[in-house]
């Protein structure tokens, strides 16, 4: 499971979490560049912990197809915002995410981005902003995902 938030500027809000939260230790990935379905790229800088088994996500949209992180944030950038976005949750399997994703386009959900990362891994965002005031991610994890995330800080 993941809690994430969207931010104007990912350096300050790491020092937000540091001091305000506790999250002692937390690693920044500037740049990460991910692919859509429909051949677009999402480039945020992105900070990564985990808090127990609770990972934690900071995002900062910087180019691409980012209106759905940058919709949530103020116009003017220059205003430090951090506000919460998404929860995650994970498929073990490729068929369970697919299933997963063609149930909520079934039942007229928006699905706002469609993508993929590493080597098969895939994303989607439902738009569950109408019943739960957030979106829902979900993911299905490519092997080498997995051991990447096995190596960022724990807290």
């Amino acid at each position: 499971m993941q809690l994430a938030w969207v931010t104007t500027d990912v350096h300050r809000a790491v020092k937000v979490f540091q001091e305000e939260q506790g999250v002692a230790s937390i690693e920044v990935f500037e740049g990460f560049t991910l692919s859509t379905v429909g051949g677009g790229e999402v480039v945020i800088d992105v900070a990564l912990a985990y808090v127990g088994d609770m990972q934690f996500e900071i995002i900062q949209p910087v180019s691409g197809e980012v209106d759905l992180y940058r919709r949530h944030l103020p116009v003017d950038r220059s205003e430090f915002a951090l506000r919460f976005h998404h929860m995650c949750s994970s498929f073990d399997t490729l068929d369970e995410y697919e299933r997963a994703l063609a149930d909520y386009r079934a039942r007229g959900v928006t699905v706002e981005v469609d993508g993929g990362f590493g080597e098969g891994g895939r994303f989607f965002y439902a738009d569950t902003r109408n019943q739960v005031d957030h979106y829902q991610e979900y993911v299905y994890l490519d092997e080498a995902t997995k051991q990447f995330l096995n190596t960022l800080p724990r807290n």
